[in-house]
């Protein structure tokens, strides 16, 4: 399949999630209100957490699975191994959940009350990271229709299931239903797998090969550390936030973030699809600076625009995503708006540093930023309340974005770009 294709599927299956997404979240503001979306939100990230070593593995194996398209021995050993650690991974952190579900229960979301969707969590677990491992294999083996189309059945099943639960069960249903995400769509996942020329089971079965286990933990711990850090960081400041005001008011900070999420995923989504690969295959420095300028002059007025947009409108634009109950988060908006500006050319950045393998900065800028964040949470919201939130956020976003900007220049001026320059 062409880039063009992948791109263009690729982005059908985003655009579909993203309208998914808030429509979701309007019902969940309309039915459980701002205490809501902070529990329901609470309870995401403590998802991701819990799925951060599948979540992580899974690019490894993408990324073998194609190179070793034609090698079957080579491959049946990355198989087999992903498949057999996805399994030990997937029942430890079952046991685990179940073991500590009342303990859990009461340090995450401070209510013994959702014990019970903590053990429903730790059962589907299992089929999550089965289901993940799976479309790892789809992706690899460039099956990108088949993989699109598994993703948007579990976007609308697990849509479908959410709301119903939330309209009859309020805030319990709505994390039950997050429970089930990618766990729905398994047998589809797997009909697609078994129904394709090149699967064999035997590749599954034949036992962990040490090399292969070390290819794919070392590919996992660049991605890993994001997927673990960034939702402990927000769990912690979303605690911080209601300790400090309410679990009302952290549902006003997390619709915020969450409508920042929302408009920025498609920028997010065009530099993962164009600027990472552009600059990958860039060797000149003066093609690489040219790239960066003309990329930057394109998407920041764009961006501004955008973003102005939305302050204008914001009124209406929380009304339709929301309801007049989150009216309060109109306050937040101005500093929001500055962080998003700074966030998206922290990502410009970041791409930079992705395409030319400066993975140590990355890690570690992203781990010191997550939690210097709460740390800014922590201070404005002491003194300034709910606005306080947007203050931090983007106070934080403009730090990160200097600190990056710093390494960039630096590293192209000593040469660790490995950037040839014009004769």
């Amino acid at each position: 399949m062409t880039l063009f294709k992948t791109t263009l599927w690729t982005g059908l299956s985003t655009l579909i999630k993203i309208i998914i997404s808030c429509f979701t979240w309007k019902v969940i503001a309309v039915y459980t209100g701002p205490f809501g979306v902070a529990v329901i939100e609470q309870f995401q990230n403590f998802l991701q957490i819990c799925r951060s070593l599948s979540s992580s593995l899974s690019q490894g194996v993408v990324k073998y699975i194609a190179e070793y398209k034609y090698d079957e021995e080579k491959k049946s050993k990355i198989l087999s191994s992903a498949f057999i650690f996805y399994f030990v991974i997937s029942i430890t952190v079952t046991f685990f959940l179940i073991l500590f579900s009342k303990v859990i229960a009461e340090k995450v979301f401070s209510s013994f009350a959702y014990q019970k969707t903590i053990v429903i969590l730790a059962i589907s677990i299992t089929l999550f990271t089965l289901n993940t491992l799976l479309l790892s294999v789809l992706n690899g083996e460039l099956e990108i229709k088949k993989y699109v189309f598994s993703n948007i059945t579990n976007t609308l099943l697990t849509f479908i299931i959410t709301i119903y639960l939330i309209m009859q069960h309020g805030i319990q249903g709505g994390v039950i239903g997050f429970s089930l995400n990618q766990s729905v769509s398994l047998f589809l996942t797997l009909y697609f797998v078994i129904q394709s020329k090149w699967f064999k089971l035997n590749s599954y079965l034949n036992g962990i090969d040490k090399e292969s286990i070390i290819k794919l933990t070392k590919f996992a711990m660049i991605s890993f550390v994001p997927i673990l850090f960034v939702p402990i960081s927000l769990m912690i400041s979303r605690q911080c936030i209601a300790h400090e005001l309410s679990w009302q008011q952290a549902g006003y900070w997390q619709a915020i973030m969450r409508l920042s999420d929302s408009y920025l995923i498609l920028m997010e989504l065009m530099i993962n699809v164009y600027f990472i690969p552009k600059l990958s295959g860039i060797k000149l420095l003066s093609d690489f600076k040219e790239e960066v300028i003309n990329s930057y002059r394109l998407i920041i007025p764009v961006v501004f625009l955008g973003l102005s947009f939305i302050f204008l409108f914001k009124k209406s634009i929380v009304t339709i995503l929301y309801s007049e109950e989150f009216f309060p988060i109109l306050t937040l908006f101005k500093y929001q708006i500055i962080g998003d500006m700074a966030r998206i050319g922290t990502w410009l950045l970041g791409s930079i540093m992705a395409a030319k393998a400066m993975i140590k900065t990355l890690v570690f800028s992203e781990i010191s930023f997550s939690f210097s964040y709460v740390f800014f949470i922590i201070f404005f919201v002491h003194y300034f309340g709910l606005i306080g939130t947007s203050i931090a956020f983007a106070i934080n976003s403009i730090i990160h974005f200097l600190f990056l900007s710093f390494f960039t220049v630096k590293y192209i001026k000593d040469g660790s770009f490995q950037l040839q320059r014009a004769i």
